[in-house]
């Protein structure tokens, strides 16, 4: 049977796009659609995470039959390349905007390594690769453990939480705050950085905000869990959130700062601590909000289903196998 095969950096440490490309294969698998994982290293799987799904080598030498499809992250340029000549369905998972050119060498886009559709969980990626690359983009909605990203308001404590594994912003508006003996400065800074996925969770519900310091996202899932979890948001949007972060209007879920702006981001945090130094309840509406917001991204369901109908009709399409056959002519 024709699988679905997903090429995964061999990253051992935690990374949400990993997980992405995990769950991708676990949704199949659970609806009777054969997929795979595809690293490189004999015996290497990211495990942290618990996602336990089908993994094949590239140094065990494994085939791959001309009707798999392939699916390459945005950082595969070279796998991209080195396997134009296979006679297989190609597809790219973009998952941020940010990266994708800064991956590609000058003067090209996916369009000239034989990739025909991507996929991505962004509508701001989507809107942008199709606009780029005239490239189909299917949009197969982001998925949060409900479970996990909970809504605990006994453990919530003066406990602020930050990824700093893509930017230094929320270190140093630790030490800012710490310096100046800040409101913000009295709250326990904790760097979510290394964690299994249990772990991280509970850290954000203990946390009663969470920095958003990231500011180029896709999807920004790290701010769908925070949500969830009932975590005050303060931050920046990353360009992708704006997909579902609002910071004004009647029903705000989050405080919304400037991309990069760090004097604003530090203005904002201190005044979120007054305010809730004066009454602990101040923001329970925008919690209510994010949580209600963070809902909407929970069914495992929806994912499941827009990625069987993405494949099942990829297999099926008819300009998919005059592309797979004009390939394989080529490299004949």
């Amino acid at each position: 049977m024709p699988r679905v095969c997903y090429f995964c950096p061999d990253y051992s440490l935690p990374s949400g796009g990993i997980r992405t490309l995990y769950r991708h294969v676990l949704q199949l698998n659970r609806r009777q659609r054969s997929a795979v994982i595809v690293h490189t290293r004999v015996g290497f799987r990211a495990a942290w995470h618990g996602v336990d799904v089908p993994v094949v080598w590239l140094e065990d030498r494994v085939r791959f039959e001309p009707d798999d499809v392939l699916v390459f992250p945005v950082g595969a340029v070279r796998l991209m390349r080195d396997s134009m000549q296979w006679p297989n369905p190609r597809v790219v998972i973009a998952l941020a905007w940010s990266s994708i050119y800064e991956q590609l060498p000058p003067e090209s886009d996916w369009t000239d390594f034989g990739i025909h559709h991507v996929l991505s969980p962004s509508p701001t990626v989507m809107r942008f690769v199709e606009r780029s690359m005239g490239l189909p983009v299917t949009l197969i909605p982001e998925v949060i453990d409900a479970e996990l990203y909970r809504h605990r308001p006994e453990l919530k404590q003066d406990r602020i939480c930050f990824a700093p594994r893509k930017t230094a912003v929320g270190g140093i508006l630790e030490r800012i705050c710490a310096r100046r003996g800040s409101g913000a400065g009295r709250y326990h800074w904790v760097p979510l950085l290394d964690l299994a996925e249990s772990e991280y969770a509970a850290e954000l519900a203990r946390a009663r905000i969470f920095l958003a310091t990231n500011s180029r996202e896709g999807a920004n899932v790290s701010v769908l869990e925070a949500m969830g979890a009932g975590c005050i948001v303060v931050g920046f949007s990353g360009v992708g959130g704006n997909d579902f972060m609002r910071g004004a209007g009647p029903r705000p879920n989050c405080i919304l700062v400037e991309n990069e702006n760090l004097p604003q981001l530090d203005a904002a945090l201190e005044e979120v601590v007054a305010r809730l130094a004066a009454d602990v309840t101040a923001f329970d509406g925008l919690i209510e909000a994010a949580v209600e917001t963070a809902a909407t991204f929970a069914d495992p369901n929806v994912e499941g289903a827009a990625l069987v109908r993405f494949y099942d009709g990829l297999r099926g399409s008819e300009a998919t196998n005059a592309l797979s056959a004009s390939i394989g002519a080529r490299s004949r």
